[in-house]
């Protein structure tokens, strides 16, 4: 009978919607205005939300707009923001 321990990371982080279908890498590239080599890349080391599909170098990375969505509303936001610092560490 013991209680389950989350972490406020945990309690924030919704699971996509049932109805909502993963896109590919291509699609979220577009999403977050990037290349989707740099896409997968940020995947893989977990840097951004994605799932891998397969085993190797040649697996397939699926990702859903509500967590990328999610994910750059975070980095927007966060106060620890390198784009935002600066050099000097200042706003």
């Amino acid at each position: 009978m013991g209680t389950a321990i989350t972490t406020e990371g945990e309690m924030q982080r919704k699971a996509p919607q049932p109805s909502e279908r993963p896109v590919s890498a291509k699609a979220a590239a577009e999403f977050l205005q990037m290349h989707v080599r740099s896409v997968t890349r940020l995947a893989g080391v977990g840097h951004i939300p994605g799932h891998p599909i397969g085993y190797g170098q040649r697996k397939k990375w699926l990702f859903y707009i509500s967590e990328l969505d999610e994910w750059l509303r975070a980095q927007i936001c966060s106060d620890s923001s390198r784009r935002r610092q600066g050099k000097g560490g200042q706003v």
